[in-house]
């Protein structure tokens, strides 16, 4: 038996020393615990932050690796490989939370220390949009909590090739990200049933410093939770039947995995 399984990754740059700073590591490890906590398997999530020198502590846990967020190439062709790998993935979700230039580009880790953003030290909305184009996974959650993130949310709206895409960001496009408000507001959400739109929904009222707003690729095409399952179901699923059919990592069937390879010969 093969397995689709559900993946994260999580991109925080933080650009220096000075500017990364002890809330940014916190983000990270609370949207990490969220993850694990909904059935994402340590091997299934990669972290990218700040210059890697700090590990992700989980209760109970060995640290978790933590990759530079400066390896923009591993990261890219991660996130590549898993949206170009049919029946790899289900739900594959992103969270972004770093400083940004104006048009929605995310700095990542000045490396040489010259405060100049150059173009391995940022990721721009047009590579985000190249690396999640005609993603293989079922569905794509993009989670942004950091200033002008409405201008990378606008960009995959009804966008052809992202049809499966859908965007959270913290406020509109010409918006700051005030005090986490919108990490903190998803990481307390109740993801065992709720849809990721209803978080958005209920977000408005939550966080106070900026306009969270949602796009897609295709409209109404995503109904689920962060990991993938049928939300709002009366009555509620059992966890069990959550463990059995949704958590983590789901046996996919041979015969599968046999219409792909017969479907790639075939080409």
């Amino acid at each position: 038996m093969f397995e689709i399984c559900d993946q994260a990754v999580i991109l925080s740059g933080g650009w220096n020393r000075i500017t990364s700073g002890r809330r940014h590591q916190r983000n990270v490890e609370l949207f990490y615990w969220m993850l694990r906590e909904n059935g994402f398997k340590r091997r299934n999530i990669k972290v990218f932050f700040a210059n890697g020198a700090t590990g992700v502590h989980m209760p109970g846990e060995h640290p978790h690796q933590v990759l530079p967020a400066a390896m923009k190439l591993a990261f890219r062709y991660h996130v590549q490989t898993m949206c170009r790998t049919v029946h790899c993935v289900d739900s594959l979700l992103i969270y972004m939370n770093s400083p940004t230039k104006t048009d929605g580009t995310s700095l990542l880790w000045d490396v040489n220390g010259d405060g100049m953003a150059e173009a391995g030290e940022q990721y721009t909305v047009e590579e985000l949009q190249d690396d999640l184009a005609s993603c293989a996974a079922r569905k794509v959650h993009l989670v942004i909590d950091q200033s002008y993130s409405g201008e990378i949310a606008q960009v995959f709206k009804n966008s052809p090739v992202h049809e499966n895409v859908i965007v959270f960001a913290s406020g509109k496009d010409h918006e700051y990200s005030y005090d986490d408000e919108f990490t903190l507001h998803w990481v307390r959400a109740n993801h065992r049933k709720d849809c990721t739109r209803k978080i958005h929904q209920d977000s408005a009222n939550e966080v106070k410093g900026s306009s969270p707003v949602m796009r897609e690729g295709d409209q109404g095409t995503i109904q689920s939770t962060i990991f993938g399952a049928p939300c709002d179901v009366t009555p509620e699923f059992s966890e069990q039947e959550l463990r059995e059919n949704y958590l983590g990592c789901q046996n996919l069937p041979t015969a599968e995995w046999l219409k792909v390879l017969a479907s790639s010969k075939g080409d």
